[in-house]
């Protein structure tokens, strides 16, 4: 397989009739398929695509939405895409992977199953000396070691172990961190699963652009049905579908509810006054902590030994009567020194929530779980579900906010949009039907394109989550 010769053959045409006018509100498909020198379709089953539809502003935020990707599974895709405001469009589909560089992704997980990533846990001594011993979620991967510490919890769906430290008892607090990555690029590896961040890219962080067969500009699109008619409000429970809004000039328009937009600081406080926030999970959502604090210009009360990047971290209100928390989920984390009783496994944060009508809780769990056979994600979404659903036992009128991953940029073996897919989908699968609000923050990065992709999201895309949960708790 050639990856280069691959990707030169793909070729992109309208599956409509050539000529036809499209209007807002119409069905745009797009037909993938290579073809070899003898005419035939390469039946490559299983790429990894990334479509949208844009419209480009100099120097400005556009207009952007999601394509939809079908695999025929007979080496052809469609790509489709909802026509959802006029005027011109460009299409962009970007071949992340083809199916054979997943394959070497899959197997290195595979062959590593546990070590691509390794922690430890730091023992502090007198006189400045410290003691490391390595931590994971299988306590096969410390071969010369003979006792080792268990601080797994079965009912948060987490298993981790320690190596132990001689004369220090297990239960002896320590420091949290990531210890290495495991180095698994090199040769015709890196060659295939990179091939497409490092050629034909005319656009910094882009990985692909073709205009369509037949087409030497963009696609005009006339005036149609307005696509945000007859929306209904924003409450919780609403399923979410496969394209589920779009930029307009830089601003989201959801295509689930009628979402909100804040003009000034004031509309924000009064959607948020006397509420609890209660964020939990990755840095990800870190993030909705830092830009409410900042927009609401909320005083931090510091946690004794708490750092930033993995808190827990505190903010009040007084005026408006807001509190905001975040606290991580427990390891596997990648981070800096943390101390371990500051890292606690979500199931027994969502039990310790009392929950009410003025209580939102938010979670994301993903980005430090990409390294792993999803197994290791699944078991600990079933408990974080399982106490997902005590909590609305016990407290139906709590609002229970599941923010999705977003795209990214990170090393394909460990943490790439592959790999952060696969559990993504995995996590809808398990929310699927439940009392909760999706933020599909995925599909909101996928969306826009005046930023590259980034682990964490630029600040006018972070804003625009923040209003959409905000259309939940106080709807328009």
């Amino acid at each position: 397989f050639s990856a280069t010769v691959y990707k030169r053959r793909l070729k992109f045409s309208l599956s409509s009739e050539s000529g036809r006018q499209y209007s807002v509100g119409d069905t745009l498909r797009i037909e993938i398929s290579a073809k070899d020198s003898q005419n035939n379709i390469v039946t490559n089953i299983g790429d990894f695509f990334r479509a949208s539809i844009l419209t480009k502003v100099k120097e400005k935020a556009g207009s952007g939405a999601v394509g939809i990707i079908t695999d025929h599974q007979n080496g052809t895709y469609t790509a489709t895409f909802r026509l959802l405001w006029e005027g011109e469009v460009t299409i962009k589909i970007q071949l992340v992977h083809p199916r054979q560089a997943i394959d070497v992704i899959e197997r290195t997980i595979r062959k590593y199953p546990i070590d691509l990533v390794m922690f430890r846990k730091r023992y502090i001594l007198e006189n400045n000396a410290y003691i490391d011993t390595k931590c994971n979620v299988d306590p096969a991967i410390f071969k010369n070691t003979s006792a080792v510490c268990n601080y797994s919890d079965p009912h948060a769906g987490a298993w981790w172990y320690c190596e132990k430290a001689a004369n220090i008892p297990c239960n002896t607090s320590g420091y949290h961190s990531l210890l290495r990555y495991r180095d698994v690029k090199g040769g015709k590896l890196e060659d295939l699963i990179f091939f497409f961040a490092k050629f034909y890219d005319p656009y910094p962080h882009r990985k692909a652009w073709w205009r369509l067969t037949g087409y030497h500009g963009a696609l005009l699109l006339n005036t149609g049905q307005d696509p945000l008619a007859n929306r209904r409000r924003c409450v919780r429970g609403l399923s979410t579908p496969q394209i589920s809004g779009f930029y307009l000039n830089g601003v989201w328009n959801s295509l689930v509810c009628k979402n909100r937009h804040f003009s000034s600081q004031a509309g924000w406080q009064q959607c948020l006054k006397g509420k609890t926030l209660h964020f939990m999970g990755d840095s990800t959502i870190r993030q909705w902590w830092e830009h409410f604090v900042r927009i609401l210009k909320m005083k931090e009360t510091h946690i004794p030994g708490a750092i930033h990047k993995t808190g827990p971290l505190l903010a009040r209100g007084p005026v408006n009567n807001v509190t905001l928390k975040w606290s991580t989920h427990g390891p596997p984390r990648r981070c800096p020194f943390t101390l371990t009783f500051h890292l606690k496994y979500l199931a027994n944060v969502i039990d310790e929530i009392e929950g009410g009508p003025n209580d939102v809780v938010g979670i994301t769990m993903w980005a430090h779980f990409t390294s792993y056979p999803v197994e290791v994600y699944r078991k600990r979404m079933e408990a974080v579900r399982a106490a997902i659903e005590r909590l609305l036992h016990r407290s139906p009128e709590t609002l229970v906010v599941i923010k999705s991953a977003n795209t990214a940029n990170g090393n394909e073996l460990i943490s790439g949009d592959w790999l952060a897919h696969k559990l993504d989908l995995i996590m809808r699968e398990m929310f699927r039907g439940m009392n909760v609000v999706l933020v599909d923050v995925w599909e909101m990065t996928n969306a826009q394109h005046w930023h590259g992709d980034a682990i964490h999201p630029a600040q006018d895309i972070v804003v625009q989550e923040l209003e959409f949960l905000c259309s939940f708790i106080c709807p328009l």
